[in-house]
């Protein structure tokens, strides 16, 4: 059951994330967000899982720019959202948002500037070692939530704009993302496997199918 932590959340997200969009299109970031969320839920997750699903994305993409609600010292940037959602919606929230933050996994640093395909692939790949290490299961139901997600978007775009929806990221190509999500779905498919939850088998199954249908599609 959803309690008043849940809609605060809710306006806490839409807050954080306004005038936030999409990546190539001119709907609000929002819309991810809810999805993330409601996936969350669908397939067992806790309410701390569901609002990090609605959080999960806050510290990577509006984190530098963030002003504290909560007198965080320093009052700006991604160590005062952290310290807001901490005192907002508890330590396992922030822990959750953090696991799906993964711009911050490269503790030895970055080997590239960031946003070049070097400095993507590096993160990816210290983000897959972290996942197949993560013992949390809602950490790992939040993850296979966002990425279910994306890749669902990804093959709606790709049958519609064809090679085009690539250059959208910042690794701009197919290749490249399907190495991505082909791991994402492989790693999270066995920890499913593993820790035998229903809720996250089913999600990492349904990620397996679209990745697998991104690989079918031949554009027009």
């Amino acid at each position: 059951m959803l309690t008043d932590r849940y809609k605060q959340a809710l306006q806490y997200a839409a807050e954080v994330h306004e005038g936030h969009m999409k990546k190539g299109s001119d709907v609000a970031y929002l819309s991810h967000l809810l999805s993330v969320s409601a996936l969350v839920m669908e397939n067992d997750g806790d309410e701390d899982e569901a609002i990090a699903g609605l959080l999960h994305d806050s510290v990577e993409d509006r984190g530098d720019d963030y002003v504290t609600r909560c007198k965080a010292n320093p009052p700006t940037g991604r160590g005062a959202l952290k310290h807001d959602i901490e005192q907002l919606f508890g330590a396992r929230v922030r822990d959750l948002v953090m696991h799906c933050t993964d711009d911050e996994y490269l503790p030895e640093g970055r080997p590239a500037q960031k946003g070049t395909p070097e400095e993507w692939k590096a993160r990816k790949k210290a983000y897959l070692e972290k996942l197949e290490k993560q013992l949390d299961t809602g950490a790992l139901r939040v993850s296979c939530a966002d990425k279910l997600h994306n890749a669902r978007a990804i093959l709606v775009d790709y049958e519609t704009l064809g090679d085009e929806v690539w250059q959208r990221f910042r690794a701009k190509s197919k290749a490249d993302q399907l190495w991505y999500y082909g791991r994402l779905a492989g790693i999270l498919s066995q920890r499913a496997a593993e820790v035998g939850d229903v809720g996250l088998k089913r999600l990492a199954g349904q990620l397996e199918a679209v990745v697998a249908a991104i690989r079918r599609h031949q554009p027009a």
